[in-house]
């Protein structure tokens, strides 16, 4: 039994596991501030597999959620009138190939102590961006509040960076940051202008909120934020910011196979 360990553990692992948690910051039409969202939002869990010295890749599932809202807008301007608010849990799958600084040694368990890399992919997310009025919640896409039937899937393109920081010989804690540019200008259900109808008064108390607050910008009120007037800017599309910290977990060459640790006899199976 002690050979067989040992045999497991010195076998090179080309396949790891990780799971994390962290921050997820969006930047769109309703954010007004460059701070980044400090509370835990965002859930991932990945497997990477090592292909040459320098270069590996990754499949990762994220879930993460998303607020803007124009109250942090300065007084008196345009966005503030506006008055929109949004937040929403969304789903992303990506491919990634990940790039290290430090050549690979050759054995897992003789990694660096610390080994910083890059990271670029492609991926799909998909999104539900809602709102809340009158104490209810509201899914806005199916609302079509600027009279768009948009889809609530987009192509997504993280690049970012990290650093593995090795805990043990199985074990890695990973911190890293990558920033999502999307297809999609509709991740805060804002983007073009006010529809010249409303099939519904829901639709219109969702889609234009600047009776909500006092006037404080009287041309807004007046000119722009009416029946087809500017809502958004469609020039430029919503993304968003991951920061996380992940526990990455090496898994053997064999483990689910006939002859790994998981189904060799003995070991409770």
């Amino acid at each position: 039994m002690a050979q067989d360990f040992l045999s497991w553990q010195l076998n090179d692992r080309y396949f790891s596991l990780h799971i994390g948690t962290g921050s997820a910051t969006y930047f769109g039409d309703l954010k007004h501030d460059s701070h980044i969202r400090k509370a835990a939002s965002n859930l991932n869990f990945g497997l990477e597999t090592r292909l040459l010295s320098k270069v590996s890749a990754r499949a990762q599932v994220a879930y993460f959620g998303l607020k803007g809202t124009d109250a942090k807008a300065k007084d008196s301007t345009y966005a503030r009138q506006r008055n929109l608010s949004f937040n929403g849990n969304n789903w992303e799958i990506s491919l990634q190939g990940v790039y290290y600084i430090f050549n690979y040694s050759g054995d897992y368990y003789r990694r660096k102590g610390a080994e910083p890399y890059l990271f670029a992919g492609v991926g799909a997310s998909h999104f539900n961006p809602k709102t809340s009025i009158s104490e209810q919640t509201i899914a806005l896409a199916e609302l079509q509040t600027e009279g768009v039937d948009y889809s609530q899937w987009a192509l997504s393109f993280p690049v970012g960076m990290g650093v593995k920081l090795r805990l043990n010989t199985f074990m890695n804690l990973n911190a890293e940051v990558s920033y999502h540019f999307t297809t999609s200008d509709y991740l805060d259900d804002v983007s073009r202008r006010y529809p010249s109808a409303y099939p519904d008064l829901t639709t219109e108390l969702v889609s234009n909120r600047k009776d909500e607050i006092p006037v404080i910008n009287q041309d807004a009120y007046d000119n722009i934020l009416i029946e087809g007037g500017r809502r958004g800017n469609p020039k430029t599309k919503d993304s968003y910011l991951f920061i996380n910290f992940q526990l990455e977990f090496y898994l053997p060459p064999d483990l689910l196979s006939g002859n790994g640790p998981l189904f060799k006899k003995g070991s409770g199976g």
